[in-house]
């Protein structure tokens, strides 16, 4: 049997840690998928995100070995150029991935540490090289990109795109003449179809992600808050609170909300919990400023759920696939007439863009292709 190639990840958090949400996942279902084929070790932190407390139970700066994988969780002492060093002294990767673009500890520094060696870089900028995600902290963001390119470092790797969408970002920050492959997020394994209980007039709507500025839940809310009283919506926030200022700003929204709409905050929800979250769900509400691939709209969609999303995704052609819609932000009256139109439904037509939602998700996972271009990110 062939010597299995070793990729080293490195990735600011990781499981059993899940407030970081997509990018957590994306790596995961990379180890599900590859781990027959490649030896894969992750290197992350020994905490979640946000959190100041480190897990239980974890012995940090060590491997840990796991069924799939092997993972050494980081405390901050720890996470320097020194350690970095020894990792690829003590053993031979072919591969390194990196998980994240503006992270220093896990992307910038490990970048740096490993410049003059042979190993192949590979980097999933994770969507933070689009538009809407630049427009935040834009000149911390500037200057990070001006080094990143002054010292060369967008040369020394294959960067890892999600869709074509992403390519022309990465290619407008960072030039041309680069190795830039797609391969779009690998997903899970799905369950199997049930149908949803839906009264007409009533509508169950979730927000699934980050509570930040860049995840548009106060927009939301202002948009819930037009929709016809003579409905009663249930709208469910699902999700770590990433800015605090910001989750303020929507609490004290809430408060002025017309009566028909009924919030209810979960908070952040572990990855295995969240299919019995959605059972009861309807319809996934998340007007972002920018999603590369959007795992939370694939994982709406593999339980059920269609989604009414802005027009900052990759995502296309929703409404004829009868899976959702995507509409233009500033389009306030689009997203009022998109829940209304949920709103209206029966149990009988909600079912039809239920079961369409969870067939476009089977097909979309299951295709061979995925793991194939996922491969050739190292190959």
């Amino acid at each position: 049997m062939p010597k299995k190639e070793k990729i080293l990840i490195f990735i600011d958090w990781f499981l059993p840690g899940y407030k970081a949400g997509g990018p957590i996942q994306s790596v995961n279902n990379i180890v599900f998928h590859l781990h027959d084929e490649f030896d894969i070790s992750i290197v992350t932190s020994n905490k979640d995100l946000g959190e100041s407390i480190p897990y239980d139970n974890i012995e940090f700066n060590t491997w840990q070995l796991k069924a799939n994988y092997k993972v050494m969780y980081l405390d901050e002492n720890h996470q320097n150029s020194a350690l970095y060093k020894n990792l690829i002294e003590e053993e031979d990767y072919d591969y390194v991935y990196y998980n994240s673009l503006f992270s220093i500890k896990f992307t910038l520094l490990p970048l740096w540490t490993f410049r003059k060696t042979v190993l192949k870089q590979v980097l999933a900028p994770r969507g933070m090289v689009g538009k809407g995600a630049l427009a935040i902290k834009p000149l911390k963001k500037k200057l990070f990109i001006s080094l990143f390119k002054l010292n060369g470092l967008h040369k020394k790797v294959v960067w890892h795109a999600t869709s074509s969408l992403e390519k022309e970002e990465i290619e407008t920050q960072f030039g041309h003449e680069l190795d830039i492959r797609i391969a779009p997020n690998l997903s899970s394994k799905m369950g199997e179809y049930q149908e949803k209980e839906k009264s007409k007039k009533c509508l169950n709507v979730f927000f699934l992600s980050r509570i930040a500025l860049k995840k548009n839940l106060l927009k939301s809310l202002e948009y819930l808050s037009h929709t016809s009283s003579e409905h009663t919506i249930n709208f469910t926030i699902i999700g770590p609170i990433d800015e605090s200022e910001y989750w303020t700003a929507c609490e004290n929204y809430i408060k002025t909300l017309p009566s028909h709409i009924i919030v209810n905050y979960l908070g952040a929800v572990p990855n295995y919990k969240l299919k019995d979250v959605l059972k009861a769900q309807h319809v996934l509400l998340l007007p972002t400023m920018h999603e590369n691939f959007g795992h939370v709209i694939m994982e709406s969609w593999q339980n059920g759920c269609p989604v009414i999303i802005s027009d900052q995704t990759p995502w296309e052609k929703l409404k004829e696939k009868h899976i959702g819609y995507s509409v233009t932000l500033s389009e306030t009256d689009k997203f009022v007439e998109k829940i209304n139109h949920f709103a209206e439904m029966d149990k009988v037509s909600y079912n039809l863009w239920s079961k369409s939602s969870y067939d476009f998700a089977e097909t979309f996972t299951q295709k061979p292709q995925l793991v194939i271009d996922t491969k050739k990110l190292f190959k």
